[in-house]
Parts: C-alpha cells; sequence; structure tokens
C-alpha cells in the first residue's frame, strides 16, 4: 500500500513498525510455540535501513525504534497479538493442508514473518507479499544478510549494504524467488495496474489473500475496488481478513480519537462498524461466501466453547501473564472482526469457523 509523496505515507508505514514491535514483545514472553525465529531478524533490518528511508534521519529512526521497543506491552497487548496471529496461522494451516499446492498473498506483508515459517513447511505453496517500496526493501535487505532465509526462498542473494539515501533509493523493491514474491505496490491501483504486475501468480491455483489490518487505512471504497480485483483474478480464491471496527460505542470512539492524535484515520471504522455491516459487504456487495467472528469469540472470552484454539494451549497462555481486567480484554478484542470468506471453493473446515 502506497500514498505517495504525502506524510501518511510515514504514518501508515510506522503502523508495520508498531505490530512488528508487538510481535517481538508477545514473542519474548513466550505466546508463540515454538518462539518466531525471525522477528530479530527483521528488527536488526530495520535498525540498519529505517534511517534511509523517506521522513527519517538517522537521529529520528533510532528515536522512532527505540520509543517503539524500548517497553514491553500490556499483558492484554500480548495476548490480543498472540489471537490474532494464532488464528490467522490456523486459517493459513488449514488452507495449506488441504490443498497442497496453493498460493498466498499477503496484502502489507511488511515485516511479518508468516511467509518464512509456512515456506519453511510447506514445499508447495508459492508467497507473495506486498508492501510499500520501503519496507519491501527493509526486508529484502534482511533475506540477503541471512543464509537460512535464502534457503527458505530458494534464491541466492548477495548482501546488500545500504549506506546512503541515494542507495536505499536506487535499491529495486521487488524479489522475484522460486517460491517468494516480495512486491511493492500500490493497492490502489489495482484495478487499472494489477493484471500486468501480477501477471506472474498462476490464475488457476487455489489462492488464499491475507488482509490484516491493511485496508482499514483506505477508503470503503477503495476497500471494494481491492477485494474486487483479488476475487476477479483467480478461479478459486478465499480471503482472511482482519480490521477494527467501531461498534458504535464509546469504547470505539476512544479508538478512533488515540488514533486521530497519531495522524492515523481508519476510513472503514464506521462506515462498517459491525459484523452485520461487514457481512453484508463481503456477501451482498462483493459476492463472497463470508463466515464472520470477533476476536473475543475466538479467544474464548464470548464463550470458551466458541474458541479456535485449543483447551490445552489456551490454558498455557492464560498462564503467561495475569490479566485482572477480564472485562476490558473482553471489550477490546471485541472490536476486531476476523472474517474468512470463500469464491469458487469451500473448504472442509470453514464450517467449524462460525
Amino acid at each position: 500500500m502506497s500514498f505517495p509523496g504525502s506524510h501518511k505515507d510515514k504514518l501508515v508505514r510506522a503502523t508495520d513498525l508498531d505490530a512488528l514491535s508487538c510481535r517481538l514483545s508477545a514473542n519474548k514472553k513466550g505466546y508463540f510455540e515454538p518462539p518466531d525465529e525471525f522477528i530479530p531478524d527483521l528488527l536488526r533490518s530495520y535498525e540498519q535501513a529505517l534511517q534511509f528511508c523517506d521522513g527519517y534521519t538517522q537521529m529520528s529512526a533510532g528515536r522512532s525504534i527505540r520509543g517503539t521497543f524500548s517497553e514491553p506491552k500490556l499483558p492484554l497487548i500480548n495476548r490480543g497479538t498472540y489471537f490474532r496471529t494464532e488464528c490467522i496461522n490456523r486459517v493459513v494451516n488449514e488452507f495449506t493442508r488441504e490443498h497442497g499446492k496453493c498460493q498466498i498473498v499477503a496484502l502489507g506483508g511488511g515485516s511479518d514473518t508468516r511467509s518464512f515459517r509456512v515456506l519453511k513447511e510447506h514445499a508447495n505453496v508459492c508467497y507473495t507479499e506486498i508492501d510499500f517500496p520501503e519496507l519491501t526493501k527493509i526486508k529484502k535487505i534482511a533475506i540477503s544478510k541471512l543464509q537460512r532465509l535464502q534457503t527458505i526462498i530458494r534464491e541466492k542473494l548477495p548482501p546488500i549494504m545500504i549506506l546512503s539515501r541515494a542507495e536505499m533509493a536506487q535499491l529495486d523493491p521487488d524479489l522475484h524467488a522460486e517460491n517468494y514474491k516480495l512486491v511493492s505496490f500500490d493497492l490502489r491501483k489495482a484495478e487499472t495496474h494489477g493484471r500486468a504486475k501480477f501477471a506472474f501468480l498462476d490464475k488457476k491455483l487455489p489462492t488464499l489473500v491475507i488482509s490484516e489490518c491493511v485496508l482499514c487505512y483506505m477508503t470503503p471504497e477503495e476497500n471494494i475496488a481491492v477485494l474486487k480485483f483479488w476475487k476477479s483474478l483467480f478461479e478459486s480464491m478465499a480471503v482472511i481478513f482482519y480490521d477494527p471496527m467501531s461498534l458504535n460505542d464509546a469504547f470505539g470512539e476512544t479508538m478512533a480519537l488515540n488514533l486521530t492524535k497519531r495522524g492515523l484515520n481508519l476510513q472503514t471504522f464506521t462506515q462498517f462498524p459491525d459484523l452485520h455491516a461487514r457481512k453484508q459487504l463481503f456477501e451482498e456487495t462483493l459476492g463472497f461466501e463470508a463466515m464472520l467472528t470477533d476476536l473475543a469469540l475466538v479467544g474464548g472470552y464470548t464463550n470458551e466453547k466458541d474458541s479456535w484454539i485449543l483447551k490445552e494451549e489456551l490454558a498455557r497462555v492464560l498462564r503467561l501473564e495475569m490479566i485482572d481486567e477480564v472485562e476490558e480484554i473482553r471489550l477490546l478484542l471485541g472490536h476486531y472482526c476476523l472474517i474468512y470468506a470463500e469464491s469458487g471453493m469451500k473448504l472442509q473446515f470453514a464450517e467449524r469457523l462460525n
């Protein structure tokens, strides 16, 4: 996703750094089992290269990283990060298990490490990640310096050393390996430029598109256009979609206000405020068959029997950090929707997601 030449560009890029810091915090606290071995690699790449990105200097980049990563996250943030990551991982795992040879397309892949884990475990998957050019460059730099990542993507790269802003600007933001594609692209241009840019994708392979807190920064009209584009590109595809929603309540207003203070506008937050509105969007407007839930439900805070997490695993996670305000975390998690939508396919596990 890209907003060229605007201050919004830097603000939205910074949310990727926030997401990485949340995963790092949860990882350190032992939420991910096994631990995510790739997070430190991407953090090192950020520490080295962020200073050469637009809107940053050496001083401001260091200050931004220290401010984002110096303090551990609150227990409710760690737990929410775990539920978000684990539930999307479950869908990805079920999808790859059922289809074997398939494609995954991650919108806003940025600092996400899921691609490396999936490719390490599934030889028949082709994984594509799309993001801002500077974020794909930082990830490409990380891959170029680590043999184990190159082994996973089946591509040998010379180490990329960036020592100036000019060198960063000249670096090709894309990477096309045998089973992994890293693509710089403005998602708002999907209708006009998408088919040419993504001609390398196999239109006949079952494809899972991941949208994790990405489209919320675009207008409702752009959301519809982007989702229509990916739906039209493949004979059979599915979407796993994770975004905040306002629920038209006081807690939602506070969430929106806090983000506005950071210069971020969640443009779909009130336009699609609840699961009912999201269901209308995916089924009536876009023509998907959709199953919708929220993070409180899949985390077992609404009804434990509906949790997506196995009972033993849920018990392990709940022991990691004490959270006294159960109602607060239930309220927070209830403001994040998790949507699984299909077109041209029917997964055997899908009926169990509601």
